[in-house]
Order: structure tokens, then sequence, then C-alpha cells
């Protein structure tokens, strides 16, 4: 599934495309299987209910689960007959349109309540939302020198926040922001999981 770039006399190149292969159609294809079968791996994976006790447990969920599993099978890269990558065309194309199908659901499903929870404590909730990541920001910047374009990524990935991230994206053609996203965000999603259960155990 790699790409070889190679510069050579004429008669050279063809003798190494044939020791090699050179089938750009075969290259540029995308097999459906990995990408089916990597998806409800990552599915059966989030069903998963890990207990601690009678009263905490938690689940990876749908979206925790398929990152995590993604994340697995990229490492892997490979197993027998089977490669777990795809073009980068087919790639961005996936990426777009699951972004698209997400903030479509989402905001069909919150702004229902969207107006009403912004009068009632909207501001309370974007301070309470802005101030830790404003600090992160800049404790990453100037105390931790992190690449702002690193730093951008572990901010949305630590939010859990796709929507974030193509943000970040559309701005740059360096991949930092997505390789920091996904690496903070299998974390940030197990913890979020956890804290939320552990306020809620405390509360109540």
């Amino acid at each position: 599934g790699d790409k070889l770039m190679v510069a050579g006399e004429k008669e050279s190149v063809n003798e190494l495309a044939q020791f090699i292969g050179n089938d750009e159609k075969r290259l540029s294809d995308t097999d459906f299987f990995p990408i089916a079968m990597g998806i409800v791996l990552g599915v059966l994976f989030g069903k998963l209910n890990i207990s601690f006790s009678d009263s905490f447990s938690f689940s990876p969920g749908l979206t925790g689960g398929i990152l995590m599993v993604a994340l697995v099978l990229s490492a892997i890269g490979k197993t027998g007959p089977i490669i777990w990558s795809m073009s980068g065309s087919a790639n961005n194309l996936l990426r777009q349109l699951g972004l698209l199908l997400f903030l479509s659901e989402v905001g069909t499903s919150a702004g229902v309540n969207l107006v009403s929870t912004f009068q009632s404590s909207g501001l309370t909730l974007l301070g309470v939302g802005m101030i830790p990541m404003i600090i992160a920001v800049l404790a990453g910047y100037y105390f931790f020198k992190i690449n702002i374009l690193d730093l951008v990524g572990t901010i949305a990935g630590g939010m859990t926040s796709t929507p974030g991230l193509a943000a970040a994206d559309s701005m740059t053609d360096s991949p930092a922001p997505s390789v920091a996203y996904a690496t903070v965000y299998p974390i940030a999603m197990v913890f979020l999981i956890l804290f939320i259960q552990m306020i809620a155990n405390l509360i109540v």
C-alpha cells in the first residue's frame, strides 16, 4: 500500500516497476472491507462496560470505541492481505462526510433547547467552558513551548470537540492538529466519563 516516487533513467525505472509494481489504479482504489471491519470492531469495543465497583463503571461509547480501534489498527498497518489504511483522497472524503453528518445530528438535537439554555445560564456556561481552555493555551504555548498546531489539536482533543478539529484542519495543510487530536482524544474521553460519574456520585 505504500507509494514510492522514483527518479532515474527510463529503462531502469521500468525494470524497477516490474519488480515492485506500478499499478496506480490499485493504489488509488479504496477497499471498504477494512473500513467496515474497523467500524464493526469499534462499535463492539465501545459497547464494553468496564466496572470498578457496583456504582462505578464506564463504557468507551461509540465514538471512543471506534477511535481507539482505529488507532490500534493504524499502528498494526497490515494483517495478512488486509491493509488498514486508505488513499489520501478517500480519507479526506470520508472525514468531511462524517463531520457533516456528525454536525447535522448534533445541531438538530441540540438546537431545540439552545435558546432557552443560553437565556438561563448561557454566559455562565460560556465562561466555564472558555476559561480552562484559555489557561491551557497560554500555559502550553508560553510555558511548555508546544507548537501552536499541536496545541490546537491537543485542546480540541481535550474538549473531545470534532468541530474544533475541523476548524483547525481547514486552516492548515499540516496533519499535526489531527495527530495531536487523535493522541489526546481517547484519554480525554475515558477521563470525561470517569469524572462525570464521580461528580454525579458526590452530588447524589
